[in-house]
């Protein structure tokens, strides 16, 4: 056992000087510096990186800039990273290719949609993320959802990336690029699903999730989707709907008035009786005079 020890720490000391030599560029640089910290904040304020392209096309995110490269330099050790959706992402060398700083995707597909974070791990375990992404890539064959008049369904926009890194940034869902489906915007930082209460006929067509910033009017776009709602039913059709949707409000309302009518017809008994037992002289039944 002490052998197995003593080799562990020899080896330790014979690859320290190695990993004083190759990696982090003077010991003194945790943690992250200042001036590289500003540098890069500054670097992600000003891009504006919102890509947009078809199912089947070749596509590049480059996050190789000034910033970047400083980084690098600054830690000779540090490698790149991506994160997609708040996921690791996934590489495939058919089809997805992990460049140095960049990610091509040699075919893209709609389930590539989202944000994109990409971040350096500058020190083990430490990361530093240096720039954003959205891609919107539009399907060849668009899977259309199809839902009924009055239906609720949501939606997920993937923009909580977008929304942690740029101030004050909030989306919403455009229908068709004419008009938003929501009477309010969401904080772009949420993750929660987006839900329409009640579909109507007007809102069938192409929803896009875009993410604005309120003082530059950049926008981001994440999520695509074609949505189909059925036209509305006729009077009797909405009828039946209604009492399906609210059919134990309608039963507890039943039963509230049945007990309202009970309890006033048993009020209304109580008080006769009670007015013909009551011996005072004002319910006293009147005597005739008699005649003379």
């Amino acid at each position: 056992m002490a052998s197995v020890v003593i080799f562990i720490l020899a080896s330790l000391l014979c690859f320290l000087p190695l990993y004083l030599k190759v990696g982090v560029r003077g010991s003194n640089q945790f943690p992250f510096p200042k001036d590289l910290d500003k540098l890069v904040d500054d670097s992600i304020i000003d891009s504006h990186n919102a890509l947009r392209t078809s199912e089947g096309t070749e596509v590049t995110l480059d996050c190789r800039n000034n910033a970047t490269k400083k980084v690098m330099k600054n830690f000779l050790q540090a490698t790149y990273r991506w994160i997609h959706n708040g996921m690791h992402l996934k590489f495939d060398e058919d089809r997805v290719l992990n460049l140095t700083g960049r990610v091509v995707f040699l075919e893209a597909k709609a389930g590539d949609s989202g944000s994109y974070l990409c971040q350096i791990e500058y020190a083990p375990f430490l990361m530093k993320t240096v720039a954003a992404f959205s891609l919107l890539v539009i399907p060849n064959n668009i899977f259309v959802q199809t839902y009924k008049y009055g239906a609720r369904f949501c939606l997920k926009c993937n923009s909580d990336a977008i929304g942690h890194l740029y101030l004050y940034t909030s989306r919403n869902w455009i229908i068709n690029d004419l008009y938003y489906a929501l009477k309010k915007d969401v904080s772009a930082k949420s993750v929660e699903v987006d839900c329409i209460d009640f579909a109507l006929s007007k809102m069938s067509g192409d929803w896009t999730c875009v993410t604005t910033q309120e003082y530059t009017k950049k926008q981001w776009s994440t999520a695509f989707y074609r949505i189909i709602v059925d036209d509305e039913p006729p009077f009797t059709a909405k009828l039946a709907i209604f009492l399906k949707d609210n059919i134990l409000h309608l039963i507890v309302l039943m039963v509230g008035i049945v007990l309202f009518f009970v309890s006033y017809i048993v009020a209304k008994k109580k008080g006769k009786f009670a007015r013909g037992t009551d011996g005072s002289i004002e319910n006293a039944p009147l005597v005739p005079e008699p005649k003379l």
